[in-house]
């Protein structure tokens, strides 16, 4: 059965759009607009690194966890790179935030219940982590961080009933932001 799965990925400060599809032990990956390609890839180094044969050269990507938000430090080919690996879906979502730099107060936007807080003060935070679950309308919407910095408050408990404007969470900008 052929399974699709859509991503985006920040490489660098460019963007690309990839398809990853997968028909058993097949994985074809398309990159763009190019052709889909049989990729062969395997953990080696006890995980920390992954052999990839993609368009027939091989490549070894040594993989160190950046933080949330799909942050991974790369090191290709020798060289080292910043790569953010997203579903379509949060990349939708973390682009319909826009460029709100300076503004980390994450308001209710209609009447709701917190369900579920994902961060305490002083917790570093990347734009596009979720932050806060609320629950509105019988639906549970995950409300994701607008600017990267450090949480500085959040001024509801799980469990409470919250209005439109009122501040579920406040995050201090990166300085230098």
């Amino acid at each position: 059965m052929l399974m699709k799965k859509r991503y985006i990925l920040n490489y660098d400060d460019n963007q690309y759009g990839a398809v990853v599809a997968q028909d058993g032990a097949e994985t074809m990956v398309q990159v763009d607009d190019g052709d889909m390609t049989p990729v062969n890839f395997r953990p080696v180094l006890n995980g920390k690194a992954i052999s990839i044969r993609f368009g027939g050269r091989l490549h070894l990507i040594h993989l160190t966890n950046a933080g949330g938000n799909g942050s991974v430090q790369a090191t290709i080919g020798g060289r080292p790179v910043s790569l953010t690996v997203m579903d379509e879906l949060r990349a939708q979502a973390l682009e319909s935030l826009g460029d709100t730099v300076g503004s980390g107060t994450i308001c209710a936007d209609i009447p709701g219940l917190v369900v579920q807080i994902k961060v305490s003060k002083g917790q570093i935070v990347h734009k596009g982590e979720p932050v806060i679950v609320v629950e509105a309308m019988k639906m549970q919407n995950e409300l994701l961080a607008a600017i990267s910095g450090t949480v500085a408050e959040v001024p509801v408990s799980e469990g409470d009933s919250v209005n439109p404007g009122d501040p579920l969470v406040i995050i201090e900008p990166e300085p230098g932001v």
